[in-house]
């Protein structure tokens, strides 16, 4: 394949690709994704700010943090839910060669800030 058939692929790609990418949120704080999630029963993005500084020293991946949040269950206060959060990073190193890493883990959270209510060991 010649350099201007390449040049050409390259760029449809990035075309093709593009507005997908333009459209992907963008968040600087977890809670924002939480509170998302909380008022729309999902939320997804991309993460910025100190939460990707700190998975990409520890990972030592510059790839995109992905992160998305959804509602596994509604609590007592209608405000509160117990939410599963996901972060996924591609790019990261291992003696095999480059994988993808994903950390899942689940919180019960209020738009407040507040602890829920109705939670045993939590009233």
């Amino acid at each position: 394949m010649n350099a201007r058939t390449q040049a050409a692929l390259t760029l449809s790609a990035i075309v093709v690709a593009w507005p997908c990418l333009a459209q992907e949120k963008v968040y600087s704080r977890q809670r924002d994704v939480l509170v998302e999630a909380i008022r729309n029963g999902h939320s997804a993005g991309v993460m910025h700010g100190e939460v990707a500084e700190h998975f990409t020293r520890e990972l030592r991946s510059t790839s995109a943090l992905r992160v998305e949040a959804r509602v596994l269950q509604a609590m007592e206060r209608e405000t509160c839910k117990r939410l599963e959060i996901v972060y996924t990073k591609d790019g990261v190193p291992t003696p095999q060669g480059p994988t993808q890493a994903r950390l899942t883990t689940q919180l019960n959270y209020c738009l407040d800030g507040g602890p829920p209510a109705g939670v045993p060991g939590m009233e």
